[in-house]
Order: structure tokens, then sequence, then C-alpha cells
């Protein structure tokens, strides 16, 4: 029988993918499926997928055209059996009794969504996050409160999620369809666990879709925070707690600028990301000082004054904290 679906997008998983899936198989838990989805992979892939489908009857594999990773990950959710729902990236790995502590918790302790810790995985090095161990359980509107506030990651290889609650698909976000999607789920959960132990280790690749940083995905990121916002105020998720979602979505905007504005090789494409959010800022005026605090108040009025002036100010300030490192590495050292 079949309780845990594991949905794993795969392009081009390349000399990664292998480890990924022998840390599946490897799970202590053992009522699970995986459900591979091949994203157009043309790298040979496709082939150790059907060689480990091959080798476990409950390896399914679907090979389709390159979509992207939340085209694939619904194909994965409208395609899964288990009562409980979870994803991994290709590039990845579990602890091997990742699933087994994940999901008895869900059953004991009657929650629907549990997050757990991770490492990031960096060349000869290791960061543990939220890995000291504590166990916390949340009834449904305080996690939503901390995913919007971001003290619960949204992160869906950390997550293992009750079937009835993976409602909403993911829109196509360029990586960025977990930040419009989870809190949609969390708001349909009763209960959320967090329990801060590392399970996953999160591969750290230079060069990846979430290190290179271009105008799409600047543009994702800010279509991803619209999402959270409007959708809180059209589905009434939260009330009494409007004027907190209002200043998480203003600042969430004003920090978008400016790390647009930072980016190394910024151009006309990033100064059209940055124009569409001001022109989006324009509509929530007045916005006081006290309400989103000093830093970006005046980042905001500098914004709306004049954006290029905007971006050579914080360009600017970048490079002297830059120098400024650099001198006292130099006088450390």
């Amino acid at each position: 029988m079949v309780e845990l679906s594991i949905i794993v997008p795969v392009y081009n998983g390349g000399k990664y993918l292998r480890p990924c899936l022998d840390s599946i198989v490897s799970q202590t838990y053992s009522a699970w499926e995986l459900l591979l989805i091949d994203d157009g992979s043309t790298d040979g892939s496709s082939a150790v997928c059907d060689e480990y489908a091959a080798r476990d009857s409950r390896i399914k594999v679907v090979h389709k055209p390159n979509g992207g990773q939340a085209a694939a990950r619904n194909d994965g959710v409208a395609l899964a059996k288990g009562r409980f729902v979870s994803f991994v990236d290709c590039d990845d790995w579990l602890e091997p009794d990742m699933y087994e502590t994940m999901t008895g918790m869900l059953d004991t302790r009657q929650a629907d969504i549990i997050v757990c810790g991770y490492t990031e995985e960096y060349a000869g090095r290791q960061k543990h996050v939220r890995a000291d161990g504590q166990l916390t359980v949340y009834e449904a509107q305080e996690a939503l409160k901390l995913v919007l506030q971001g003290r619960i990651g949204s992160y869906l290889w950390s997550m293992v999620f009750r079937r009835e609650v993976v409602q909403e698909p993911m829109p196509c976000l360029n990586q960025y369809e977990d930040h419009a999607t989870i809190f949609k789920w969390v708001s349909h959960a009763a209960r959320v666990i967090t329990l801060h132990r590392s399970f996953y280790h999160y591969r750290q690749l230079q060069g990846s879709s979430l290190h290179s940083y271009n105008p799409k995905n600047g543009n994702h990121f800010f279509q991803a925070i619209k999402e959270r916002y409007y959708y809180v105020v059209a589905h009434r998720l939260l009330p009494g707690w409007e004027s907190e979602n209002r200043r998480l979505y203003l600042r969430g905007c004003i920090k978008l600028t400016k790390d647009l504005a930072r980016m190394p090789g910024y151009d006309s494409q990033l100064r059209a990301v940055i124009v569409e959010v001001r022109d989006e800022l324009q509509g929530f005026l007045p916005v006081s000082r006290r309400e989103i605090g000093t830093k970006y108040y005046l980042r905001l009025r500098l914004l709306l004054t004049d954006v290029d002036w905007y971006v050579r100010l914080l360009r600017l300030s970048s490079a002297f904290a830059l120098s400024k490192r650099r001198k006292d590495k130099e006088l450390l050292g």
C-alpha cells in the first residue's frame, strides 16, 4: 500500500541524480512510490530514471517535453496515490530516516504538514539550518503567519504534506513557485509541525537558477509576493492581520528593488522590473515611516522620486561597503 508519494522533477540531473535516488531507495520507511518526472532531459538522466524504475516497482517514470519545474511538480501531484506527498530536487539527498520520522509525526501529532531542518552543502563546507532538535506544533493561523513572515521557510523539499491540503497548482515562476504556493497549502491545514532536524541535504551549485539572478527571476519573485498579498486579502485568511500583511508586502517589494539594483550586470531589463515594482507601490500611497520603518521609508521615497538615482545610490553604497570589508579583512589578516 502506498502511503507516501515522493515527486522528483528531473532535468539534466547529471552526476548528482544517482546519489539522490539512492538516498530515497535507502529510506528506512518503505511504503512509498517515487514519481520521476523527466522534464525533457538531454544528458542521459532519462536512461538513469528508467534504470532505477526497472529495479524497483515502486518507482514510476514519466517522460515529457521540457516545461519547467513547476509543471513537472504539478504532473507529479496529479499522479500521486499516497496519503502524504513530498518533493525532492534531483541534485539533493536525504538522511535515511527522514520519511519514517516525518510521516510518523504527522500521524501521532494529528498534523497536516511537517517542516524539517536542512543542511546547505557547499564545496568543502556545510551550513546547518534549523537543526537544533526543537519540535513545535502550531495551529493553522499561527503557522500561516509564520510562513508569511519567513519564520517558517517556503521550501517544498523540506516538507511532507497530507495529500488533501495539496490543492492549488503551482504557478510557473522560475524557482519561486514554492513562495507562491506553500502558504495556500498551509491555509488548508489544521496543524503544522516544525522539526529542527537536518534531514535534507540541499546542494548549492554555482550557476544554478537560484544563484544566477536575472530579470526573469526578479520578475517572478515579484509575481510570487504579489500572489501572497492579494490571495490573503481576497480569501480573508487572517482577519485582524490586514495591516501586517500590507507591511510585509510593502517591505518585500522595496527589498526586491534594492536587490535588483545591486545585481552585477545591472541593465535595462533589471531596471524595467524595478519600474514595475515602483508602479505597484504607487497604488499603496500614502505610506508612513511608522508603517514600514525608517530605512524602508527612505528607500521608498527615493525610488518614487527617481529610479535611476535610487539605483545609483544603492550601487555606490554597496561598492563602498564591499571595499570597507576588504580593507578590514586585510588589516585583520
